[in-house]
Formats: C-alpha cells, sequence, structure tokens
C-alpha cells in the first residue's frame, strides 16, 4: 500500500475519532480528564501523520525538481 495513501487514511481516521470525543465530552454532563486526554492525543496523532505526509511531498518534488 502506498505510505500516502495510509498516512490519509490514519489522518481521516483520527480525525473522526477526535471529533466523536470532542462531541461526547461537549455532550457528557460530568466529562473526566481522560476524555480530553484521549482528545487531546488523537489531535496530535492526526498533526503529527499531517506533517509527515506533507514533510514527504515537499522531499519528493525537490528530488524531482533537481532531476530534470
Amino acid at each position: 500500500m502506498n505510505l500516502r495513501k495510509l498516512d490519509l487514511i490514519l489522518s481521516i481516521v483520527l480525525l473522526i475519532n477526535s471529533i466523536r470525543l470532542f462531541y461526547l465530552i461537549v455532550t457528557a454532563e460530568d466529562p473526566t480528564p481522560y476524555d480530553y486526554m484521549i482528545l487531546f492525543f488523537s489531535t496530535l496523532g492526526a498533526v503529527i501523520l499531517f506533517m509527515n505526509s506533507r514533510r514527504r511531498r515537499e522531499k519528493e518534488e525537490q528530488s524531482n525538481y533537481i532531476k530534470k
């Protein structure tokens, strides 16, 4: 499987998970700190995957530009 597709799939899964947890926290009467911790790490994971994918794309573009 292409790594870019894998990054995209994992980013979408983490984003959906973050939205779902955020909704649960907002609608919960008494949210626990554990809920906030999961939301934070899910969002952080999505950002890290997005930045890695972006950095990889920039390196590929630079290497393609140098080859031309």
